[in-house]
């Protein structure tokens, strides 16, 4: 049976890498079949670094149309390459700062509050609470003002669900996207017709130019507003793979509710543990040997994220859910990399990605 890795992810979402790899051997570099044509699946730290070298490495048309478009959408900051990309990921940098994290956690925390103290005594669904407090909380910084802003959720949310995934979920998640980009068109639209300078993330948004001076087209700015609110909502999902870990360890609440470190501990645990992508694609720059396997000029690299963040040269017991692996120790942006890996400013393209101080 001939096996093309989009279609298996498509079919099999995050086993599709596994799998091709048991196929193949399980050699450290992986050859596969992606879209016809030949590529390689490569992971571990060095592999993480060689893949965010833009002299490598590049990403426009790296990942194949049917998911790019759902996931990121036409014209996003995650296909761009060289001083297009440093110019839009500077607009995000410059956009979701620390202030701006801070304002997220104290709006998350209050709507958070009030929804536990609503639903008291009732039996919910932990994800689709934390996609509407996420919601509600991204909304509120953005400056967007939502008659429900739960059901504006569940379609961020039904976005994330149906990537990578065929069938109903993939045909939903392509309806919420559709959905989702007329809606956001006409906010860019109504934030452009404003007189007064721009006061909110999506007034700001809505000003965004290129690299020439030239606002970015109405649908770019809209999908650019979009890879901001939708990552942020699907926290949802970490959000509840940690309240799943506590409830099956239910010793490390005390600890966690006592010592901060150990929160920011458990925190990047579940970032290890529970990725969220399975794979990043990269289309190599010129011809290189990658752990004795060639890779020539144009071919597909393919970075197999849940495997590097279990790689057990970097991880010890790498399948056992520990916080003490990251109590007094700094973890390299290569290694950890759930998100991608990278610095944020240069190589790294998830928008709502940044390192942040403790």
């Amino acid at each position: 049976m001939s096996h093309d890795l989009a279609a298996d992810l498509l079919r099999h979402g995050y086993h599709a890498i596994p799998d091709a790899r048991r196929r193949a051997g399980d050699p450290p570099v992986c050859p596969v079949k992606l879209l016809g044509d030949d590529a390689v699946v490569v992971s571990g730290p060095a592999s993480v670094r060689r893949f965010y070298d833009p002299r490598l490495i590049r990403r426009s048309g790296a990942v194949p149309p049917p998911l790019a478009t759902l996931l990121f959408g036409r014209g996003a900051v995650h296909g761009l390459d060289g001083e297009e990309h440093r110019h839009r990921k500077g607009q995000f940098l410059g956009l979701l700062d620390d202030a701006a994290a801070s304002t997220l956690e104290d709006l998350v925390r209050h709507h958070l509050g009030t929804a536990i103290r609503e639903r008291h005594g009732e039996t919910v669904s932990v994800f689709h609470l934390l996609s509407e407090v996420y919601a509600r909380a991204v909304l509120a910084w953005a400056g967007i003002s939502v008659r429900h802003p739960d059901k504006v959720g569940r379609r961020l949310a039904g976005i994330v669900d149906g990537f990578g995934i065929s069938g109903p979920s993939y045909a939903t998640a392509w309806a919420a996207r559709l959905w989702a980009d007329r809606w956001a068109r006409g906010l860019i639209r109504e934030a452009r017709s404003a007189t007064t300078q721009p006061t909110t993330p999506v007034e700001t948004i809505a000003t965004w130019r290129d690299p020439e001076g030239e606002l970015l087209p109405v649908p770019v700015a809209a999908v650019e507003l979009l890879n901001v609110l939708r990552p942020a909502v699907a926290v949802a999902y970490l959000g509840t793979f940690a309240v799943q870990t506590l409830d099956d360890e239910p010793a490390l609440r005390p600890m966690l509710a006592e010592d901060p470190a150990r929160r920011h501990a458990f925190t990047q645990e579940v970032r290890r543990i529970f990725p969220f992508v399975p794979a990043l694609a990269g289309i190599a720059r010129q011809h290189g040997d990658w752990d004795g396997q060639i890779v020539p000029r144009g071919k597909r690299v393919v970075l197999d994220v849940p495997r590097t963040n279990l790689d057990p040269a970097s991880w010890s017991a790498p399948y056992t859910f520990s916080t003490e692996r990251f109590l007094g120790r700094e973890v390299d942006e290569f290694e950890l990399v759930p998100q991608g890996g990278g610095d944020p400013a240069e190589g790294h393209r998830c928008p709502v990605s940044r390192r942040r101080s403790r």
